[in-house]
């Protein structure tokens, strides 16, 4: 017999814990205990094992079963188990005085049962597999006159001997009548077993392979090693406990396989599918054919049928009774009389079951005859029901329904991407192709990516070095590259200028500028059209007068985008991204991830530095945050966070969108917020008293985001307000920005410092401080200062100096903001500052700030400090600003920075969140002419108005959801076919005449990237591809058929005005049309007007959740079903074909016939379990590992490919094949946009440490890769692995887990210990690699060391705390000294420990006495100290201890020779006996003293005493 040792483990199954018998497996688990299911493929490596079901008896650990040894068939295995390891044996050996002798016998034996193992799991054993075979021939198709007799006699004989409780009943079928006959609903122990027996896989596994594969010991046992048994079923379970899915290895030169779905050991060698085929032929595929071919008779996209196509039957089935001919109205789904395979057919029943239009359920394993009488029976209910409700609107409605179900024809088959791993904002992007088949969608360009970096295709620019921004971006993508299209953006965006001539004949409600939408995801062709355009038509580049009249702007994100912008002369301004990003870190962000306040000087377009502020200058715009940037985002993560963390946060609905605003809302009026922006007063400050750049100012930072339009002020709302009327009055002439370091000590490092960020603005006629001006210059000017520090706290010694500049001397300056501790004082006038707050400037022009004036604060507006001062004096309609030049610019460029320009401000006058109007008066654009005098007291001259386009409604996207405009279907519908969310035509009209009458200009929206949800289909050639158009490898849809909404009719505001002023424009500005575009070397056509959009003007579109197979192929033949002209395929049986399907063998193995009659060759076929098999072009089943079409691919001995799964090889080396079966090699790769993988170029997965180029990456036990963690590989070394590039760094530092955990790496990668020298820094590793910092430490020599709690750095002759108040002292060597020791002319004491002795009495190592301080720590010299226990000594001027007899103060007192004063003691000394004062200690005189035993003395005038006795 056997011993076997059972362990249990806690396992969670689903929600609940449960106690599973774990053991290793050793023998083979008996043939019962290995009966098997087989299901679809999808891998899940590393999740814990499901659908365990629970014991139903728990045994004791410590209980051993014993079985008894038998005989086995050929045909049977016994079931053993064997301990797996030696601590099994040990622990018996434990409790057995002859276990030692045991021991060794049961290690040979258990090392003769694992050889055993491998053989009997792989063996090869006979079976009855040529009985098998011989059940399944070549398709014989029925005869046509007797196929429904012999279909109906053959099913009734099938019930009869399987479903004896079946109610049974046989008619006789008349040619013109149905049987009322009704299958009952088969049941599960009755459905027909498959045509091949199960059996055990010990009977099976492999055996059909002529020759094994090497055998590899090692790894062999390494695979029986983490097989375990769990409820009678084998599982490969790893390291960590969990259980690999969609797994196969080879094991002693055969391949065992654990399924994708939970993970079991299934047999590779049984068939998934049933053998032998049945025909499709019978009275109703005669009475279902199609009637006729033509679009009158099929309802087509383009030519091809669809999972939601309709055609004319030659007969309809009356009532569900009676064959009758068909009309033209009599109009069926496809989906009833055929299914493009099996399982489609199988889901149809199940689904119609459910609406009450079946006859039951049934599964994968029914047999074709069952289901061909089922759909008959469903579809006699369909008629039934379509004669009852007199239509067929509602069957219409369920079978679109039932498409949606199935995975083929929905979103599952897309390659969907969610939540933050999105590889599209709308999950997934498809790219149209060109093909033979949708000649009508073929293009000659899609020339993807040509942003301003790479406009010909190759990068040009590399400040960024990415590509710019996704080709990709949302809906319909617009392909810009194609000549006709640019024509087209041209010819909009001349509509859009001229909106209110063209719609209202009223110039004056034409738009004036535009904003260039999503500048680094479009063509730059276009940025180019635009320019030409604003400069033939506008004159803009003519003077800086008419470029200003007609200010334009870019969304222009990369930092290669203002060199584009200055190298092609651009009509709009470029964004300074530079300084916005510098403003974000520096002020915005939290404290803890915030920066200095010095890139905020240099770190933008125009270095404002002293040393380069006068260098050249580039034109642009500013600002911090907008309708989509720091406000969406902010958004997505409160939802993502709070409320769904399914989603990545831009895809919402209005629920979720209110729980987030509410979360917003309190956020940002909290003083330490969570997602909300710190520091907006502050950061507007800066900006609008920036030279060389116009500010834009967002509604939201003046307004809440969310509520109807400008009904609720920001917290900031009146901060900024005064900040806005403030730089009409006083912003102008020169400036410098500098940073002062004070509010530490003097002699610490500058890194440590506080910097005070100031920057002084001289005002008209004073460029720099020395300039002395004019009078227009004495009451024009500004300072901010600001800090980001809330605990900024300056010394007494700290005074800020701010040179306001020559012109400014003796004069008085006041506050326009100040912070409190409670927030912003604001100040709109002199009147309103009291004067005590007024600062006067000295004879230099010097306004000074101390301590009293400047620290740091923590309120809702300000993290830090701000404040903002004005000379006072200045007239109340004093105005700074410069009118533009009429003069043209020497330099060629639209936009050169001037005063003039910087005395322009733009004001982005929307929020995306704004709630929609609830009445009339509360539409935006209504609101917006009420309010343009506010807007021009603001010193607004350029108003931003939001999208007016009519949104589209699909959800699929935040723009769509809110409707915020950006979302449009009809790019010429401006509220023109019913209100936007802003209102109506008119009210668009009028906000547009207001603003002109106060001389505000109004910039348009651009958005020339996408368009949604167009009415019309088209069936096109699409391959699923990321945000770049690359392919996602492993996605279904490559270069297959598609149908996507990409058509207009012409009957919408496109068809009227598309294409209508290019003929004009021609002939107006013939130089536009000259041009030869960068992008694809042509000249914008005329020729080609777009009334009507198609796909082929576009790139592609969002998936649209139609599935990889929704235009209907049969996969036999390959051919899609169509009923174009010359290319008509349509299934065999519905054109009155003999047809049979299913899979049959013969002498050279299994083919396959679809259910459309025709033998699968060169093609994929899936079954009804979801397994997929390929034929090859004799069409026969292949198995093992093959090329096709480029590709590597591995089939197992069924012939189930391998797909999402893992394949391990007898060297224990494993490789992937995708979710379409091909190995994936010599890359990395992710399936869910997430986590990496790396294959070589023989498609080795990379597990460990491992050497990729010139790199060390490291990936975990399932081959994913690790990035931005720090790992301790194989041989216990810790690296870490950079979180981009995923390379072990190399002499850096990096962060570990937890944000304090810091380590350095050295030149190998791996993590440094102990003392180091890192540049010129001493630091202090710990055994475990992390930095130590903050604490005092003991190293091996027993030196006492101190690393900086900020820096790390050991301290060098300074003093540092280690525990609370624990005070150390370091030499120059960095050592804490002990001792005795004079520092900073300060004697001190510091213990053999190294700690500082304060309010201490210490004996020296001399003998004497001292005592030290307890705050200051300094020995005590001539002076009292008080020691324990109100114990006093005094102290000499060498700091010792008195002894004996002293005067000290003219006091006469007594000290021990333990340096203890004397008090209330008589003590002998100096020849007599004394006494001194109990209190004072002094020496008592000429006084009685009653002693403690009640006896008397008195002491004389010289103070001897003499005793007397009691009273």
């Amino acid at each position: 017999m056997m011993e076997k040792k059972v362990h249990y483990k806690m396992h969670k199954v689903k929600k609940n814990w449960v106690a599973i018998a774990v053991t290793s497996l050793a023998l083979l688990v008996a043939p019962k205990a290995l009966g098997l299911e087989s299901d679809v493929i999808y891998a899940d490596d590393a999740n814990q094992v499901a659908d365990v079901k629970e014991q139903s008896t728990v045994q004791s650990k410590d209980t051993e079963h014993t079985t008894s040894d038998k005989a086995a068939e050929p045909s049977q295995l016994e079931a053993k188990e064997q301990p797996s390891s030696k601590e099994t044996y040990q622990a018996s050996a434990a409790t057995n005085p002859t276990a030692k002798e045991q021991t060794t016998q049961q290690d040979k034996e258990a090392e003769t049962t694992r050889i055993d193992s491998r053989q009997e799991l792989t063996q090869k054993v006979s079976d009855d597999s040529s009985e098998k075979n011989d059940s399944s021939q070549e398709p014989k198709v029925a005869d046509q006159a007797e196929s429904t007799d012999k279909a109906q006699d053959a099913l009734q004989a099938k019930q009869d001997s399987r479903a004896n409780d079946q109610e049974e009943t046989t008619e006789n079928v008349a040619k013109a009548t149905v049987s009322d006959k009704i299958i009952a609903t088969p049941k599960k122990g009755h459905l027909p077993e498959p045509a091949q027996r199960k059996e055990s896989i010990t009977e099976k596994m492999l055996a059909a392979q002529a020759q094994a594969a090497p055998v590899n010991t090692e790894h062999d046992d390494d695979v029986l090693a983490h097989i375990k048994t769990i409820d009678g079923k084998k599982y490969y379970v790893q390291d960590d406990g969990s259980v690999k899915k969609n797994f196969a290895v080879e094991l002693n030169g055969k391949i065992l396989y654990f399924d994708a779905e939970t993970g079991a050991l299934v047999d590779s060698n049984e068939y998934q599918f049933q053998q032998g085929t049945s025909s499709l032929n019978n009275e109703f595929t005669q009475k279902n054919a199609f009637y006729g071919t033509t679009d009158k008779d099929i309802e087509t996209v383009d030519g091809y049928l669809t999972a939601d196509s309709w055609y004319r039957p030659k007969f309809i089935l009356k009532d569900g009774k009676t064959w009758t001919a068909s009309t033209e109205t009599d109009l069926r789904p496809l989906l009833m009389a055929w299914w493009p395979d099996k399982r489609t057919q199988i889901n149809y029943l199940n689904y119609m079951n459910q609406e009450n239009l079946g006859i039951g359920a049934f599964e994968s394993k029914t047999e074709q005859v069952l289901l061909t009488n089922a759909v008959q029976q469903v579809q006699r209910k369909i008629e039934e029901r379509i004669s009852k409700e007199g239509d067929t609107k509602w069957l219409r409605t369920l079978m679109s329904a039932f498409v949606k179900t199935q995975p083929n024809w929905n979103i599952k088959t897309e390659s969907e991407t969610t939540g933050t791993n999105k590889d599209h904002l709308q999950g997934g992007a498809l790219l149209y192709t060109n093909s033979d088949k949708t000649s009508h969608a073929n293009s000659r360009y899609r020339l993807l990516n040509r942003t301003p970096t790479s406009q010909t295709g190759t990068p040009k620019y590399f400040i960024d070095k990415s590509n710019g921004g996704y080709e990709f971006l949302l809906a319909n993508d617009f392909d810009n590259s194609n000549p006709a299209v640019q024509a087209e953006q041209l010819n909009w965006l001349h509509y859009m200028m001229n909106f209110g001539s063209i719609v209202a004949n009223d110039p004056t409600a034409n738009f004036d500028g535009v904003r260039v939408d999503a500048v680094d995801n479009v063509n730059a062709d276009l940025l180019q059209i635009a320019s030409d355009y604003f400069k033939s038509r506008y004159k803009v580049g003519e003077s800086e007068e008419e470029a200003i009249k007609h200010l334009s702007i870019l969304e222009a994100w990369s930092d290669n985008d203002p060199d584009y912008n200055k190298d092609t002369k651009g009509a709009q301004l470029a964004i300074d991204n530079k300084l916005r990003l510098s403003l974000l870190y520096s002020f915005m962000r939290k404290l803890s991830i915030r920066s200095g306040v010095e890139p905020t000087i240099t770190n933008s377009l125009n270095d404002r530095s002293s040393e380069k502020k006068n260098g050249e200058r580039m034109a642009n715009y500013i600002f911090v945050r907008a309708h989509d940037s720091e406000v969406q985002t902010v958004i997505a993560d409160i939802i993502r966070e709070n409320i769904n963390p399914n989603t990545d946060g831009l895809t919402f609905t209005m629920d979720e969108l209110k729980q987030a605003f509410k979360i917003y809302n309190e956020d940002m009026r909290k003083a330490d917020k969570k997602y909300t922006q710190f520091n907006i007063p502050t950061a507007h400050a800066l900006m609008l008293s920036n030279k060389d750049s116009i500010t834009r100012v967002y509604y939201g930072d003046l307004y809440t985001d969310d509520g109807q339009y400008m009904e609720k002020k920001s917290p900031y709302h009146d901060a900024i307000d005064a900040l806005l009327r403030a730089r009409i009055k006083y912003v102008a002439g020169g400036q410098d920005m500098k940073v002062t370091y004070m509010g530490v000590p003097r002699e610490a490092d500058k890194w440590s410092y506080n910097g005070i960020l100031t920057s002084v603005r001289y005002g008209t006629g004073a460029n720099e401080a020395t300039d002395e001006g004019t009078a227009e210059t004495r009451t024009q000017g500004m300072a901010v200062i600001a800090s980001n520090n809330p605990n900024l706290k300056l010394n007494e010694w700290d005074k800020l100096q701010v040179n306001m500049g020559a012109a400014h001397k003796n004069q008085y300056y006041r506050p326009v903001l100040l912070t409190t501790k409670d927030g912003i004082s604001r100040y709109l006038t002199d009147e309103e500052v009291p004067q005590s707050l007024w600062k006067k400037t000295d004879a230099n022009g010097i306004l000074t700030f101390d301590m009293n004036d400047i620290a740091g604060y923590s309120n809702v507006q300000v993290s830090g400090y701000l404040a903002v001062w004005v000379p006072v004096g200045a007239k109340e309609n004093q105005d700074a600003r410069v009118t533009a030049s009429k003069k043209k610019n020497a330099s060629g460029q639209v936009y050169e920075s001037s005063p003039a320009l910087d005395s322009q401000l733009i004001y982005e006058g929307f929020s995306n969140f704004q709630d929609f109007a609830t009445c009339d008066d509360q539409y935006t654009n209504k609101v917006i002419a009420k309010n343009v005098n506010l807007f021009k007291e603001w010193g607004v001259t350029s108003f931003e108005l939001p999208p007016q386009y009519v949104s589209s409604q699909d959800g699929t996207f935040l723009d769509s959801i809110i409707q915020n405009g950006y979302a449009f279907e009809d790019r010429y519908d401006m509220a023109m076919s019913k209100n936007n969310k802003y209102g109506s035509l008119d009210d668009l009209l009028n906000a547009l005449r207001a603003l002109h009458s106060v001389n505000i200009q109004a910039i348009a929206d651009w958005v020339p990237d996408q368009i949604y949800n167009l009415p019309g289909k088209e069936v096109v050639t699409a391959t699923r591809v990321n945000n770049y158009g690359t392919y996602r490898e492993g996605a279904e849809i490559k270069e297959k058929l598609y149908v996507a909404n990409s058509k207009t009719n012409g009957t919408d505001y496109q068809g009227k005005y598309g294409g209508a002023f290019l003929d004009e424009l021609k002939a107006k500005y013939p130089e536009i049309f000259e041009r030869v575009q960068i992008s694809n070397g042509q000249k914008m056509t005329t020729d080609e007007k777009i009334t009507k959009w198609s796909a082929k003007y576009f790139n592609g579109t969002n998936i649209l959740g139609r599935g990889a197979y929704y235009v209907l192929k049969d996969w036999g033949s390959k051919e899609y079903l169509s009923n174009k002209n010359g290319e008509t395929a349509l299934p065999k049986q519905l054109v009155n074909k003999e047809a049979s399907t299913g899979f049959v063998k013969d002498t050279n193995g299994f083919k396959f016939y679809s259910t459309s009659g025709n033998q699968a060759k060169d093609t994929f076929i899936q079954d009804e379990n979801g397994n997929w098999y390929y034929f090859d072009n004799q069409g026969y089943l292949v198995t093992g590992a093959r090329e096709i079409d480029g590709k590597q691919l591995y089939f197992m001995k069924n012939g189930v490919q391998l797909r999402d799964a893992l394949q391990e090889d007898e060297n224990g080396n494993q490789y992937y094949y995708d979710k379409t079966g091909a190995k994936v090699l010599n890359r990395y790769y992710t399936s869910d946009g997430q986590n990496w993988r790396y294959f070589d170029a023989k498609g080795v997965m990379a597990r460990g440490l491992v050497k990729i180029g010139d790199g060390q990456q490291y990936f975990d036990q399932n081959g994913y890769q690790v990035k931005g963690k720090v790992v301790r590989a194989k041989d216990g070394k810790l690296r870490y692995f950079d979180k981009d590039s995923g390379n072990a760094v190399i002499n850096r530092f990096a962060q570990g887990d937890n944000p304090s955990d810091w380590y350095y790496f050295g030149a190998d990668g791996v993590a440094l210990t102990g003392l180091q020298k890192i540049g010129q820094q001493t630091l202090y590793f710990d055994q475990d690699g992390k930095q130590v910092k903050g604490q005092v430490v003991t190293l091996a020599d027993k030196s006492i060391r101190y690393f900086d709690a900020n820096s790390g750095e050991m301290a060098v002759n300074k003093f540092a705390e280690g525990a609370k108040n624990e005070w150390y002292y370091f030499d120059q060597d960095g050592k804490a000294v002990t001792g005795l020791k004079t520092i900073n002319n300060q004697v001190l004491y510091f213990g053999q420990d190294g700690k500082q002795v304060k309010g201490q009495v210490v004996t020296l190592a001399d003998k004497s006495i001292r005592y030290f301080d307890a705050n200051s720590g300094e020995m005590a010299v001539n002076k009292f100290a008080e020691g324990a226990n109100n114990e006093w000594y005094y102290f000499d001027q060498d700091g010792k201890a008195v002894t004996g007899l002293k005067t000290i103060n003219n006091q006469v007192l007594y000290f021990g020779q333990d340096g203890k004063q004397v008090k209330g003691q008589v003590v002998y000394v100096d020849g007599a006996e004394r006494y001194f004062d109990p209190k004072s200690g002094d020496m008592v005189r000429n006084k009685w003293i009653r002693l403690e035993d009640g006896t008397w003395m008195y002491f004389d005038r010289n103070g001897r005493g003499r005793r007397f006795g009691r009273n």
